[in-house]
C-alpha cells in the first residue's frame, strides 16, 4: 500500500481541480480546499474499520463482489475530454459511503458547508465522488491489503496522524465527533463517561475501581513525598540542624501513621462520594454498565423496564450541552448514545420523538435535533423509529411511546 494517504494522485490533482470546479459550480479555489477535507473523511472512515470487524468485512465484499465503473472513473481522471458516466460513479461512491460513513453525511455536509462557505449539494456531490474515485483505487491498487485485517489496521493507525494534515484544526473536533474518532484519534472531550461504538462495556464496578486505582495512585505519591519529609527531619546530620532556626517545628516520628491513616480515610470517602454519584444498570440480556444518577438512561432504563408504565413520557436530556456557536454537541457525552440506542433495540416496541430548542430560531432548532439523530443512528437505531421536532422548551427533551409513530 502507499505511504501517504491520498484519493487522487499529485499529477491527476491539476487536472481534476478544474473538472470538479465546473462539476460542482464551485471557484477552483474553494474545491482545491475541500479537496483534502474529503479525503480526511475517508480516511476516518477506514480508521474506524480498524476496531470494526464486520463493517472491515462488508468492504472486503463490496470491493471484491461490486463492479466499478472502470472506464467511467479513468475517463474522468483523463486529461482529454472523454465522455464519462457521472451517476455511475456516483452510485459508486454511495456504496462505499454506506459502508464508511453510514448516516453521517448530512451532518457532515452541514459542518462543512457552514464552517467553509460551500453549497451543501456541493459538498455532497463531491464527497460521494471521491469516495466513489477511492473505491476504485482500492480495487484496482490495493485489494490485496484488505485480506488481512491485521495488516490493514496496523497500516491505517499509521496514518491516523494525517488526518490532522489533510482536515484543517477548526473542524478537526466536529469531524472527529461527526464519525466516532475520538477513540482512535484521541481527542479528549473530558465527558464523565465515554464509550466507542465498538467498545466493550465497563464491567460491574469497573467504573468504580477504575477511579480507586487512580486514586491509590495519588495516595502512593502523597505518601513517598511525606516520607521523604520525615526522613529529612528525623535523621538529617547535627550540621544541618544547627543552621535551623530554634522556632523551627520537628515533625514526630509517627506522622507517616497519621498520614497513611488521614489518606485512607480520604480515599475511602472519595470511592464513596463517586459511588454515591452513578447507578449500575443492565438492560435484558445485556452487561451492567454504570452512569450518573441524574442521567436521562436512568429514567429511559425505568420507563422501559416498566411493563406497567404504558403512558408517552418526556425526559430531559440535560447532559446534551450544544455549543452556541458551532451548534454541535459541547461534550460528546457518548454513552448517553451508546446506552439509548442498546435500551430501545432491545425494546423495539418503542418509538422517539427529539424535541429541541436551541434558543435561536427553528432551523437551528431542527440542525440540532438531527445531530442527536445521527449519533444515535451511528450507535445502531433505526433512523424510521426517530422523528425530530422543535420544542417550546429550552434544551433536548426524549419523548417517548411505547406505541410506534403513525407514518
Amino acid at each position: 500500500m502507499n505511504q501517504s494517504f491520498y484519493v487522487i494522485s499529485g499529477e491527476e490533482k491539476s487536472v481534476i481541480l478544474n473538472r470538479l470546479s465546473d462539476y460542482l459550480n464551485e471557484p477552483v479555489e474553494k474545491v482545491e480546499e475541500l479537496y483534502p477535507v474529503w479525503e480526511a473523511i475517508i480516511l476516518g472512515g477506514l480508521l474506524k474499520l480498524v476496531r470494526n470487524r464486520i463493517r472491515f468485512n462488508a468492504l472486503y465484499n463490496f470491493i471484491l463482489q461490486k463492479s466499478a465503473p472502470i472506464a467511467d472513473i479513468e475517463a474522468f481522471l483523463a486529461e482529454t475530454d472523454q465522455k464519462y458516466d457521472e451517476d455511475a460513479i456516483l452510485r459508486y461512491g454511495e456504496g462505499m459511503m454506506g459502508i464508511l460513513i453510514p448516516d453521517k453525511k448530512s451532518a457532515i455536509a452541514m459542518l462543512l458547508s457552514r464552517e467553509m462557505g460551500a453549497k451543501s449539494s456541493a459538498i455532497l456531490k463531491g464527497l460521494t465522488l471521491f469516495f466513489g474515485l477511492y473505491g476504485f483505487r482500492l480495487k484496482q491498487e490495493e485489494y490485496a491489503a484488505l485480506k488481512d485485517w491485521k495488516a490493514y489496521g496496523d497500516y491505517y493507525l499509521g496514518l491516523k496522524q494525517q488526518f490532522y494534515v489533510l482536515c484543517p484544526a477548526r473542524i478537526q473536533l466536529g469531524v472527529s465527533e461527526i464519525l466516532l474518532l475520538s477513540d482512535i484519534l484521541r481527542v479528549d472531550t473530558g465527558a464523565l463517561l465515554t464509550y466507542s461504538d465498538e467498545q466493550e462495556p465497563l464491567s460491574e464496578g469497573g467504573l468504580l475501581q477504575n477511579l480507586t486505582v487512580n486514586t491509590f495512585v495519588y495516595m502512593l505519591i502523597i505518601l513517598v513525598l511525606g516520607g521523604g519529609v520525615i526522613w529529612y527531619t528525623a535523621f538529617r546530620s547535627t550540621e544541618a540542624e544547627e543552621t535551623i532556626a530554634e522556632t523551627e517545628e520537628i515533625i514526630p516520628i509517627d506522622s507517616l501513621s497519621k498520614l497513611n491513616d488521614s489518606l485512607t480515610r480520604a480515599v475511602l470517602d472519595s470511592t464513596k462520594l463517586r459511588a454515591d454519584s452513578l447507578t449500575s444498570l443492565i438492560w435484558p440480556k445485556g452487561t451492567s454498565f454504570d452512569v450518573p444518577k441524574t442521567s436521562v438512561i436512568v429514567g429511559l432504563h425505568q420507563y422501559l423496564s416498566d411493563s406497567t408504565q404504558t403512558e408517552p413520557i418526556e425526559l430531559a436530556a440535560n447532559e446534551l450541552i450544544f455549543d452556541a456557536q458551532t451548534d454541535l454537541l459541547d461534550k460528546p457525552v457518548d454513552y448517553v448514545f451508546k446506552r439509548m440506542a442498546e435500551g430501545l433495540n432491545r425494546y423495539k416496541e418503542t418509538s422517539l420523538k427529539i424535541l429541541v430548542n436551541s434558543g435561536k430560531d427553528e432551523r437551528t432548532s431542527l440542525k440540532r435535533g438531527f445531530v442527536i439523530k445521527n449519533r444515535l443512528v451511528g450507535e445502531g437505531l433505526s433512523p424510521a423509529r426517530i422523528e425530530v421536532k422543535t420544542s417550546d422548551e429550552n434544551g433536548v427533551i426524549f419523548a417517548l411511546s411505547k406505541k410506534p409513530l403513525l407514518k
